[in-house]
Order: C-alpha cells, then sequence, then structure tokens
C-alpha cells in the first residue's frame, strides 16, 4: 500500500484483484475501485466483500478484450485520469502492460506485480542482454520504476516465480501520430530479430530494405551500422524510425 501512496477520493482501476488482498485496503484508504476480474467465482466472492456505498463495483471480464472506454467512463462519469493497479496475470502480462500503457488519456500512473523476469527485461539499460522489445515498447510510453521484489512465500497460495512491484508514470509523447509509433515499433522489431547480428543486417532482413537506405538512416540518427540492437537506447530508435518513416 505505502508504494501506492491511495488518498481518499482517488478512483483505481484494479486487475485481477482476486480476494481483494489489494481492494479492501485501497477502499479503507477512502479510495473508489473498479476490479476487472476474469474468474466467475473470485467476482462473486469479492461483490459478497464489498465494503458497499460504490466504494469496490468488481467486473467479470478479461482485461485484454474489455471495453476500457466504456468501463471507465459507465464507472466514473465525472472524468478526468484515474490510476491503475493490480497483479498482472503472468500468462498475459505482456499484453495486457502495453495495452493499459497506451492510455495515458485514462490513467495518470500504473502500478503493476510482474514476474520478476518480465520487470528486469522492462527496466533493462542499453547493453544489457535483457535490454530489448519489451524495454523499448514500455519505455516509450512510461517512465517504471521499481519498487520492490516479493518472494513466492509473500503469496498464497505461492506461485513458481519471484515478482516485482513497478510504478510507471506517462512520458511526453515521442509521436504526434499512431502511424509514427507504428513506425518505432516497426523498427524495435526487426531490429531485435536476430540480437547477435549487426543493426545494419538485422533492420536490412526485418524491414527487408536494402543495406544503403539503412546505413543511410542509421548514420542519419547518429547510430553505428555495426552497433548490436542492444547498444541502441530509446532515443536513438526513435530517432531511426522518423528517418525510415512508416514503411
Amino acid at each position: 500500500m505505502q508504494a501506492i501512496s491511495p488518498a481518499a477520493g482517488q478512483r483505481f482501476l484494479e486487475v485481477g484483484p482476486g480476494r481483494g488482498a489489494l481492494s479492501l485496503p485501497l477502499c479503507a484508504a477512502g479510495a473508489r475501485i473498479l476490479a476487472v476480474e476474469l474468474d466467475g467465482a473470485l467476482v462473486r466472492l469479492l461483490r459478497m466483500r464489498s465494503p458497499g456505498g460504490g466504494a469496490l463495483v468488481v467486473v467479470e471480464g478479461n482485461i485484454l478484450k474489455v471495453d476500457l472506454n466504456a468501463l471507465v467512463s459507465e464507472n466514473f462519469p465525472e472524468g478526468g485520469p484515474i490510476r491503475a493497479v493490480g497483479n498482472l496475470p503472468y500468462s498475459v502480462a505482456s499484453p495486457a502492460l502495453h495495452r493499459l500503457l497506451a492510455r495515458p488519456d485514462l490513467f495518470s500512473d500504473w502500478t503493476f506485480m510482474l514476474q520478476r523476469e518480465v520487470a528486469d527485461r522492462i527496466l533493462a539499460s542499453p547493453g544489457s542482454r535483457l535490454f530489448g522489445v519489451m524495454t523499448l515498447l514500455c519505455a516509450v510510453r512510461a517512465a517504471p520504476r521499481k519498487a520492490f521484489d516479493l518472494s513466492p512465500a509473500c503469496f498464497s497460495p505461492p506461485p513458481e516465480v519471484h515478482s516485482t512491484l513497478l510504478h510507471f508514470v506517462p512520458r511526453p509523447p515521442f509521436f504526434s501520430s499512431e502511424t509514427e509509433l507504428a513506425a518505432f515499433q516497426r523498427v524495435v522489431k526487426a531490429a531485435f530479430a536476430s540480437r547477435r547480428k549487426m543493426l545494419r543486417n538485422t533492420l536490412c532482413a526485418g524491414l527487408r530494405m536494402g543495406t544503403e537506405p539503412i546505413e543511410e538512416a542509421l548514420r542519419a540518427a547518429g547510430l553505428n551500422p555495426e552497433d548490436r540492437p542492444e547498444q541502441v537506447p530509446l532515443e536513438g530508435y526513435v530517432e531511426l524510425s522518423r528517418r525510415l518513416g512508416p514503411g
């Protein structure tokens, strides 16, 4: 709770509330919770445990499929960004995270429990073997910070993996359109299709372009064509995607 620092009157979307280990303390702090839970049995249990008064609304649904706009506007009609929290199901953590981080119009910040290996990739620095697509696709949306790690013994039942709590805040947008963002995603995925190759070679293969235009774009972006993909920071990929265009 200290890592989230809820205040009375704040509004939260909670993903995967389970039995309410986080939902109920947030309600006790005076917050209002809209919880999305996939398991129908847990939905019924949490509704029975709800403190009432509209402090906790539990919706049965898949966070990858629910209509976020409708869900938030129906339950928080006063408008304005809300906060997002939750213990993301490890099987869908990556797509769920990308979907939620893509909505700074809906959310003012995000605090999520993730599998430690996923968190380590998100937090990786350029040059690290963990630095890659996950790092960059999160970083272009939001700035992550690790709150703490948790061992399996902290959960009931204990999972087979360690966990990490990450907090994200939105970044000022790097791109002015979804087309530009899609170009960035395309370039990043092409770059890391073959981590051991030089950047020039993996981009040529992944983007199906000739060596000359790739080298020209790399040098114009201030990058060395012979670097490995993990050596290039976020800003380098942003500039490179602008040079290469939507493709």
